[in-house]
């Protein structure tokens, strides 16, 4: 085999290497783009937001919007009471996982004590969510599934 030929072969698995590299990264949302404005749907700005996160799943007919950012405690009030969310439970019941591998940063499996917020009938909208938020830690995780 020539030189020439093995060169090739070389950079055309290097380049497929990087592709698959990057395409992975971006699978699980990395790097991770700024998602206060995704967040600022819901919440106006008078409450603080920090380190806000966004993705989005979609399948044939359903897609789950997941929200990670940190905020107060009155946000979260507000939040709650604009979209409708009963307090539900523990942390335990929010669901970690959706139907791929989550984004790098979506662990609210470490949120040792955390409150459980759930819509208890569908919004008019057709939306389903589910808020985890910590008090310890302000962190907060939300969940919009339309479908």
């Amino acid at each position: 085999m020539s030189r020439r030929v093995r060169v090739s072969i070389s950079v055309s698995v290097i380049a497929c290497i990087l592709c698959g590299a990057l395409g992975y990264a971006r699978y699980i949302d990395w790097p991770s783009f700024d998602g206060s404005q995704h967040v600022r749907e819901y919440l106006p700005g008078q409450y603080p937001i920090q380190d806000a996160h966004f993705y989005q799943y979609r399948n044939f007919m359903d897609s789950w919007d997941l929200y990670r950012f940190t905020t107060s405690p009155e946000a979260i009030e507000f939040l709650a009471a604009s979209l409708q969310l009963s307090r539900a439970g523990v942390v335990y019941e929010f669901p970690l996982i959706v139907s791929r591998p989550p984004p790098y940063w979506w662990h609210p499996e470490l949120l040792a004590e955390a409150d459980l917020y759930r819509s208890q009938d569908r919004a008019p909208d057709g939306h389903l969510y589910d808020l985890l938020y910590s008090q310890e830690t302000g962190v907060a995780y939300m969940i919009q599934f339309d479908g």
